[in-house]
């Protein structure tokens, strides 16, 4: 029988897989770290345990027994804080997929960029480095800083294959540089309202990468347009193509010379669809996109793409809540960054082990259950066959109210039988 024990094993055969335990060692050379190889392993061995407190969910003291390592945690403590943070980043680039992408749509390779937030300890550092959230009604957990974490993830499969770590204030378009070069060219990235702007859609032509962005309202053209946003002419039922001027000045995130070297218009492509709910009125919404040619890129399919951007949401669920990483437990802002860091790497590797179980059932990838496949790698031993895991089926559900029974930060307490306040599945329409 399998116990958490031999858990690190697999956690060791998995990593062995995409990184192996000498290669960790040349990253950590690579960095400028002297090491040397102790009851832990060496980095390795650092690196094996603090995926397997993560997967196993025990506190630092525990660890020592889960691992079946004579060390205190002092010692494991100190080990991990002198393992350079640029492993963790590298470890995070080599568990992604490494052969064709999961997400092709129409020879583009389908990207997803979304952020949420998550808590961190009440230290002064960390208060000062990323802001307290303002927006909680009072709780237990009110008052902590709250960092927000912006990602990059593959749509189909669902790997993370860049995080950045933001203050709370921050806005995620002043990042979408450093996306947009792990994006790499021929991507096409899928984002919210929060990124849409002239400045961020001429950086991604400039970088080769297509968008399709939910646009704000007040930047949507009706009729001939206004100001800097023209009408050029329709291409369809609910379908125009338009132009953006560069404005006089600026946006405060980039300097003047970037600014100053960007196109002085961008033709681009809007497109309106109806938001259909049984029993509401019909709301519009709208995208942007640099795929101008109705052809190649048809409007409804382009629609139902953004659809399924919504799935980037259940990916932060799995990160979020099934593995943790709503609340980290480091007090200072280099081991925040890390312990996240190390999140985002063992929920890949749990992504890989999906997308075997997918490939060995015929399924898709994201039907696979993440808890099962969790369970997988904790319970199973070196060498054991990979078996069927449980497949979710394909399901609408309907839209449940923001309101917990335990009411909690920013949510209000349910007062009210839940099928009272559950509204039906929203439906996008052109």
């Amino acid at each position: 029988m399998a116990t958490i024990g031999r858990a690190l094993q697999q956690v060791k055969s998995q990593l062995d897989q995409f990184v192996a335990a000498h290669q960790i060692e040349e990253l950590c050379r690579d960095n400028g770290q002297a090491f040397r190889r102790g009851k832990q392993g060496g980095p390795a061995g650092v690196v094996h345990l603090m995926l397997l407190q993560l997967l196993a969910a025990v506190s630092m003291a525990g660890l020592r027994h889960v691992g079946k390592l004579s060390v205190s945690k002092q010692a494991i403590a100190k080990a991990r804080k002198a393992l350079p943070l640029g492993v963790w980043t590298e470890l995070i680039r080599r568990v992604c997929p490494a052969g064709p992408p999961l997400s092709v749509w129409r020879g583009l390779r389908v990207m997803a960029a979304d952020a949420m937030s998550f808590l961190t300890e009440d230290t002064p550092q960390l208060a000062n480095k990323y802001g307290k959230a303002r927006n909680g009604k009072p709780s237990a957990d009110h008052g902590r800083p709250t960092p927000k974490l912006l990602a990059l993830l593959d749509l189909a499969g669902g790997f993370v294959h860049q995080v950045i770590a933001l203050p709370w204030h921050r806005q995620e378009r002043v990042c979408l540089g450093r996306l947009l070069e792990a994006c790499g060219p021929q991507a096409l990235l899928l984002g919210d309202r929060g990124m849409v702007g002239f400045a961020q859609l001429a950086l991604m032509l400039k970088a080769q990468v297509h968008g399709c962005l939910r646009l704000p309202r007040w930047l949507v053209v009706h009729g001939r347009g206004k100001a800097n946003h023209r009408l050029l002419r329709r291409l369809g039922k609910q379908d125009l193509l338009v132009s953006w001027r560069k404005g006089s000045r600026p946006v405060g995130w980039m300097s003047k010379a970037a600014w100053t070297a960007l196109p002085a218009g961008l033709t681009l492509r809007q497109i309106s669809f109806r938001l259909t709910r049984k029993g509401f009125r019909t709301k519009w919404a709208w995208l942007i996109t640099t795929l101008s040619d109705p052809t190649a890129y048809p409007a409804a399919e382009l629609v139902e793409l953004y659809r399924k951007r919504w799935q980037v949401e259940v990916c932060f669920r799995d990160l979020k809540r099934t593995l943790g990483l709503g609340r980290t437990a480091a007090r200072d802002v280099r081991g925040v960054r890390k312990e996240l860091l190390a999140f985002v790497v063992l929920y890949n590797l749990v992504r890989q082990v999906m997308a075997a179980a997918a490939q060995r059932q015929g399924e898709e990838p994201d039907r696979i259950s993440f808890v099962d496949a969790l369970r997988w790698l904790l319970w199973s031993e070196v060498g054991d066959d990979l078996i069927d895991l449980v497949a979710n089926r394909k399901r609408q559900r309907d839209t449940q109210p923001r309101m917990l029974k335990h009411g909690r930060r920013k949510y209000a307490r349910l007062n009210k039988p839940r099928d009272q306040l559950t509204r039906p599945a929203s439906l996008a329409k052109l």
